[in-house]
């Protein structure tokens, strides 16, 4: 499960409607920031699956505002 770290203050503005924003980037926790793994036993490298290779994640944080029906 993620930890969360940052404060997150929601007020729609104006008419309401789907937002988003993203995180830092972070070191990758899967490849240690490297990017790729050794394949061992003469295996070529391969690209790490999460990151893409870049080494660095960003979490994606979408806002979808709805009325309170009740």
């Amino acid at each position: 499960m993620s930890k969360k770290k940052e404060m997150i203050i929601l007020e729609p503005e104006g008419r309401i409607c789907k937002e988003g924003f993203c995180s830092r980037p972070m070191t990758c926790p899967y490849c240690g920031g490297k990017g790729w793994f050794y394949g061992g036993r003469g295996l070529p490298e391969s690209v790490c699956p999460d990151c893409e290779g870049t080494g660095e994640v960003i979490a994606l944080v979408t806002i979808d505002w709805k009325p309170n029906i009740k």
